[in-house]
């Protein structure tokens, strides 16, 4: 199964701040997602849905997976480079 990928407005725009190097990371992260949503940390127990994940080694992505539609949605970028 291959999810589909979304962003939310706010993080396309903390995309567009992200270095060249820190951007080719985020990437390649999500192409790993769309395999592999599950593979990630859940930001809530209760909500395991909302999840995260580290890229490049100073960057974490914070989205939500929605199994019904197979769509990821990323709502958060973070860069601490």
């Amino acid at each position: 199964m291959s999810y589909r990928v979304e962003f939310h407005a706010s993080a396309l725009a903390q995309l567009q701040g992200l270095p060249p190097p820190a951007f080719d990371a985020s990437v390649e992260r999500v192409s790993k997602l769309v395999g592999a949503p599950w593979d990630s940390q859940s930001l809530d127990r209760d909500e395991p849905t909302f999840r995260q994940c580290i890229f490049g080694g100073l960057g974490l992505l914070s989205f939500h997976v929605d199994d019904h539609h197979e769509l990821i949605r990323i709502f958060d970028v973070t860069w601490a480079g």
